[in-house]
């Protein structure tokens, strides 16, 4: 019987995406509301969650807290600085990641059906065509996030940097380095976070969501608009179904984007010095492409060397889980309860 139900839910899960797959070729290639709900549950996940992202970066930057819980991190940081350091970064992170959430949600989801129908013309398995969206989805953010995201690390990582937060931090930043310098150096370190961190949350939890409903289906316990059969209707688990798949889907972004977070910590916290190279000295204009990928392979190293190897890269991890499972669970839930008050259909839902 249990290997029935295995069948059966295998089955119901593959005609599920299947019929999510056709509508999502069918629907229109663009919807402004994705960019709405993708950016105010962006926007709203991070802010809330900014006290633990302080703690996490700060424990990846200064390595007398490096060895502490988050628990006591964030307790050494409000007796040394004051219990206004947890909200340092605020601005540029609600900004930052309001901007990010409402291009990566709504490129991913303009995506989906045009590379569908590219990659997946008969309706088959959506999987490859999603991963595409995401990781066009992600590259495309990283270059918008590049500047806030260094504002935010140096706000947190500098107290003598931005007093007034985002209002004279971006301006400082912007001054002091020039207009293109966050780009050159932050896009390669905010690629190996932001592809690898969209690719997870976005496609897994399209990916989950899809396999709860089918196997809800297959147990004969959810009623959906083509069969009354099931004991509750569809839109009565929607809410369980979306937290249980956003939960899994942050483990998947947590672990995916961890060594990318540590070099991005790595790259911006000492930015002013990164500036002038290794040796203190000007980089030649003409060089500046070449001494940036250089520089990342510099900071790959030089986590590497004195991190004390591959751990290094999952330094503050634990915290990480903590704010990124807050962040993406938050962030998920939100979005997908404000797709369907904008009267778009439920991820995973058929």
């Amino acid at each position: 019987e249990s290997e029935g139900i295995a069948t059966d839910a295998t089955t119901a899960m593959v005609d599920a995406t299947t019929v999510q797959s056709t509508a999502t070729k069918n629907k229109p290639s663009s919807d402004p509301r994705y960019f709405l709900a993708g950016g105010l549950s962006a926007a709203i996940s991070h802010g809330i969650t900014t006290p633990i992202d302080v703690v996490k970066t700060r424990m990846q930057s200064d390595s007398s807290l490096s060895s502490l819980s988050p628990q006591n991190a964030a307790l050494q940081i409000c007796r040394l600085d004051g219990p206004s350091a947890l909200a340092a970064g605020l601005g540029p992170t609600v900004l930052g990641y309001g901007v990010e959430g409402a291009l990566k949600f709504g490129v991913y989801e303009t995506l989906k059906p045009v590379l569908l129908a590219l990659l997946a013309p008969t309706a088959g398995d959506p999987t490859q065509p999603y991963l595409v969206a995401a990781v066009c989805a992600g590259a495309l953010a990283s270059i918008v996030l590049c500047p806030m995201e260094e504002t935010r690390i140096r706000l947190v990582t500098d107290p003598d940097f931005g007093a007034e937060g985002l209002l004279d931090g971006l301006p400082a930043l912007l001054e002091e380095e020039g207009p293109l310098t966050p780009f050159r150096r932050g896009i390669l370190p905010m690629l190996a976070k932001q592809v690898p961190y969209t690719v997870g949350k976005q496609v897994s939890f399209d990916v989950f969501a899809g396999m709860l409903y089918g196997w809800l289906a297959a147990l004969g316990v959810l009623a959906t608009e083509g069969d009354r059969m099931g004991m509750i209707p569809e839109k009565e688990v929607a809410l369980a179904v979306e937290i249980g798949a956003a939960f899994l889907a942050s483990l998947v972004a947590c672990l995916a984007s961890q060594p990318g977070d540590v070099l991005l910590t790595a790259t911006y916290k000492n930015g002013k010095d990164d500036k002038n190279g290794k040796d203190g000295e000007a980089n030649c204009e003409s060089d500046d492409d070449a001494n940036e990928n250089v520089g990342f392979g510099a900071t790959i190293s030089k986590v590497y060397q004195e991190g004390g190897g591959i751990a290094a890269f999952f330094r503050g991890l634990n915290a990480r889980f903590f704010h990124v499972g807050c962040i993406i669970t938050f962030q998920l839930v939100i979005y997908d309860q404000m797709k369907q008050f904008l009267g778009l259909p439920a991820s995973g839902a058929h």
